[in-house]
């Protein structure tokens, strides 16, 4: 996504099984590359990934 993804857009490169349509690709941004998942980010399941994102990108507009 040129510019970088706006907090709160979904990804427009993730398909609809929610997997990375550019991984393993050289077109694949490298803070994509570069993440490492871990317990504080991601949780212990999808739905709470989602809710702990959430309120990350929340924070982060709230500060813009």
């Amino acid at each position: 996504m040129p510019g970088g993804k706006p907090a709160g857009v979904r990804c427009a490169h993730l398909l609809a099984d929610l997997r990375c349509g550019l991984w393993g690709l050289p077109e694949r941004p490298q803070v994509c590359q570069q993440f490492q998942p871990e317990i504080g980010i991601c949780g212990t399941s999808r739905e709470q990934a989602l809710v702990i994102l959430t309120d990350l990108e929340g924070a982060v507009t709230a500060g813009a």
